[in-house]
C-alpha cells in the first residue's frame, strides 16, 4: 500500500456529518424551546425525530474519526488501507476481510457499540418520521388536534411503542448472532430492516400527498391568498429531502444487500452516501428553519418591501366573520359518495378562489363547512353574493346534478320575473346549496383573542364573537346570507349613499326579526341579504324557528345586550334607487 494514500472521502464524509450534527442539534434546541413540542403530538414527533437523528450523526462521526485514525496509521488490525474501505466504509464493516481475503477481520467492541448506537438511532428516528407522517397527514384532515388530554396521552404510547420496537428489535439480533456480535454476522439484516424502513416511509410521504390531494385540501386561504396548504406544503419538502438525499442511498443498499458481489463504481458509492450524511442538515432546513426568512434573505429588498404590502393578512381588529355549510351535507355523501366527492372538490375551489378576490382569510374548515374572516363589511357580503352566483355557473357532475336528491334539485328561473340580466342566470338553484353567515365583531362583544396555530399557521380567533359568527350561520337554507345587525346597517347607509359598492353589490335585504341565542343569553336582529338577479329564492327559504316580530320583541331581564336593528325590507339595487319599500316584520 502507498504511503501516499490519503483518505478523502472520509475526511468529507466527516466535514458533512459534523455540519449535519450542529444542525440537527440546533434544531433540537429550537424544538425544545418551544411550548409546543411539550403539547402537540406534532411537534413532539419532530422532536423526537431530531434528537434520533443528531444521535444518528454523532455515533457517525466518532465512526469516522476512529476510521480516520486507522487510516492514518501504518498498520490497522482490523481496517486495511484501503480505497474500497475508504469509499465504503460502514458497507464493508462486518464483511472486510484481512490482507489474503480468506476471513472476516474481527470488528474492535468499541466500534460495534458505536455502530449499535447509530443504527438504533436510525431506526427510531425513520419510527418518528413516520409517525409524524401520519400526524400531519391527519391533522391536515381533520384540521384539530385532539385536545391536551387526549395529546398528552398520544405522545406517551407513540414514546412506549418506538422504544419497546427499537428494543425487541436488537434484543433478536443479538439472540440470533452466532458469535455474539451483533455485526458480526447479522449486519446484512441491519441493512436490510434499515432500507425496509427508509421505504416505508419514503411511501408513506408520497401516499400522504396524493391523500390530500384527491381530498381538496392541497390548497387553502392563506393570509388572504389561495396557496399549497402548509401541511401538504410541509409533507411535500419531506418527500423533496428523502427523494434528493436519502433514496439513492437506500437503492445502492438495496442493490449491494441482495448481490454481495455487485460492482458498484466509487463514485456512486461515495455520493450516496455523501448526501444520505447531509440529509440531516436539510431535514432541519425544511422542518425547522424559517423559509419565509430565508426567502426574506434571498430576495432585494425593494422586492421584500413590494410583497409584504400586497399580502393580506387576517384581520386584527374588528374581524368580519363569515361562515359557510353545504346544505343536506351528510345525506348527499350518504348517497352519492364519489360523486359528491367531486362535487365538494368543486365548491371548495371556488370558496377558496374567490377569498383572493374579495380579501378574504380562511381560518379553518370542518369538513364542508368554511370558517373565514374579512377586514370589512364591504368584502364579506360582496363575497357571499358572489358565491352564491358563480354557484350557478360551476360545472357540476352530471349525476349530481340529475340526483334530484334535497340539496341538489335544480330551481329554474321563474318565467314572470323581470330582470335585465336574467339571461345569464337561468336558475335560482343549481348544484350545491350553501348556506352562509355574516357577523361583523364589536368591542361591545367583549375581547376576541387571536392565536397562532404552531402547525398550520394559519390565525384563530376566541371570543363572543366568533361564537356568534358560528351560530348565525346554522340558522339560514341553503342559498340564503344571514346577517346580523351591524351588517344590516352598514348595507342600509351604502343604499341611502347611492355609493359605489351599491353599485357593484346590488342585492335585496329583508328584515326576519330577532333571534333569541338560549345558550349565550342573547338577542340576535337578523336579516337576510340575497343577489337582485335571485330574489325570488326569497320565497323559498323555510322560515327561521324561534324568531319573532320586532313589533312583538321584549328585551329579555337576562339579556346582557341585544344586537337589534330596524333594516326594513329594502332592494339594494341601482334599478330601484328612486323606489325603496318597506314592509314591517
Amino acid at each position: 500500500m502507498s504511503e501516499e494514500f490519503f483518505p478523502t472521502w472520509t475526511v468529507v464524509y466527516l466535514a458533512v456529518l459534523l455540519v449535519s450534527l450542529s444542525a440537527t442539534s440546533l434544531a433540537v434546541w429550537s424544538l425544545k424551546r418551544s411550548l409546543c413540542a411539550i403539547q402537540s403530538v406534532v411537534y413532539y414527533a419532530t422532536l423526537w425525530y431530531f434528537v434520533w437523528k443528531s444521535l444518528f450523526a454523532l455515533s457517525r462521526t466518532a465512526l469516522m474519526c476512529s476510521f480516520l485514525y486507522e487510516f492514518r496509521q501504518s498498520e490497522s488490525p482490523w481496517l486495511s488501507r484501503t480505497r474500497d474501505n475508504d469509499v465504503g466504509s460502514l458497507r464493508l464493516l462486518g464483511r472486510t476481510f484481512n490482507a489474503s481475503g480468506s476471513s472476516i477481520i474481527p470488528v474492535p467492541t468499541y466500534v460495534v457499540w458505536i455502530l449499535f448506537l447509530g443504527d438504533a438511532a436510525l431506526l427510531s428516528g425513520v419510527l418518528w418520521m413516520l409517525i409524524l407522517v401520519l400526524e400531519l397527514t391527519r391533522l391536515a384532515k381533520k384540521t384539530m388536534d385532539r385536545g391536551p388530554l387526549r395529546e398528552k396521552q398520544v405522545r406517551r404510547n407513540y414514546l412506549v411503542s418506538t422504544t419497546l420496537i427499537v428494543a425487541l428489535y436488537f434484543l433478536l439480533c443479538q439472540l440470533l448472532s452466532n458469535s455474539g456480535g451483533i455485526f458480526s454476522t447479522n449486519g446484512k439484516v441491519v441493512n436490510i430492516v434499515s432500507n425496509v424502513m427508509q421505504t416505508i416511509v419514503i411511501a408513506a410521504v408520497a401516499i400522504g400527498m396524493v391523500s390530500l390531494r384527491t381530498h381538496g385540501q392541497k390548497f387553502e386561504g392563506v393570509s388572504g391568498e389561495i396557496e399549497q396548504s402548509p401541511l401538504y406544503s410541509r409533507l411535500k419538502r419531506i418527500l423533496v429531502v428523502f427523494m434528493v438525499f436519502s433514496l439513492p442511498y437506500t437503492v445502492v443498499n438495496w442493490v449491494g444487500t441482495a448481490l454481495d458481489d455487485a460492482d458498484i463504481p466509487d463514485a456512486v458509492l461515495g455520493i450516496t452516501q455523501l448526501l444520505y450524511f447531509a440529509s440531516g442538515l436539510f431535514f432541519a432546513l425544511v422542518m425547522v428553519a424559517s423559509q419565509d426568512c430565508f426567502s426574506t434573505c434571498l430576495r432585494s429588498r425593494d422586492a421584500s418591501r413590494l410583497r409584504g404590502s400586497a399580502v393580506a393578512h387576517a384581520p386584527m381588529q374588528n374581524p368580519v366573520f363569515v361562515n359557510t355549510d353545504i346544505e343536506s351535507s351528510s345525506y348527499l355523501w350518504g348517497q352519492l359518495g364519489q360523486t359528491m366527492h367531486a362535487a365538494q372538490e368543486l365548491h371548495d375551489d371556488l370558496l377558496r378562489s374567490l377569498l383572493v378576490k374579495h380579501n378574504g382569510y380562511e381560518i379553518t374548515t370542518c369538513g364542508d363547512a368554511f370558517q373565514l374572516a374579512f377586514h370589512s363589511i364591504a368584502d364579506a357580503v360582496a363575497y357571499c353574493l358572489d358565491v352564491q352566483l358563480q354557484l350557478l355557473h360551476v360545472p357540476w357532475p352530471i349525476e349530481f346534478v340529475e340526483s334530484y336528491l334535497a340539496g341538489s334539485v335544480t330551481v329554474a328561473m321563474p318565467k314572470a320575473s323581470v330582470l335585465p340580466s336574467r339571461h345569464k342566470h337561468p336558475y335560482l338553484f343549481r348544484g350545491l346549496r350553501v348556506r352562509m353567515g355574516i357577523h361583523a365583531s364589536s368591542p361591545e362583544e367583549g375581547q376576541l383573542f387571536t392565536n397562532v396555530h404552531p402547525v398550520t399557521q394559519r390565525t384563530t380567533y376566541v371570543g363572543l364573537a366568533e361564537m356568534i359568527g358560528r351560530e348565525v350561520s346554522d340558522l339560514g337554507s341553503g342559498g340564503q346570507i344571514i346577517v346580523t345587525a351591524r351588517v344590516a346597517r352598514w348595507l342600509r347607509a351604502e343604499l341611502e349613499a347611492q355609493s359605489p359598492w351599491w353599485h357593484d353589490n346590488p342585492c335585496l335585504m329583508q328584515e326576519l326579526g330577532v333571534y333569541r341565542i338560549n345558550d349565550l343569553k342573547i338577542d340576535l336582529g337578523i336579516a337576510q341579504v340575497v343577489p337582485i338577479v335571485l330574489k325570488d329564492r326569497a320565497a323559498l327559504f323555510s322560515e327561521i324557528g324561534n324568531v319573532r316580530s320586532r313589533k312583538s320583541y321584549r328585551r329579555h331581564d337576562s339579556t346582557a345586550y341585544d344586537l337589534l336593528m330596524s333594516p326594513a325590507d329594502t332592494f339594494l339595487s341601482p334599478a330601484t334607487s328612486d323606489h325603496v319599500r318597506s314592509v314591517d316584520c
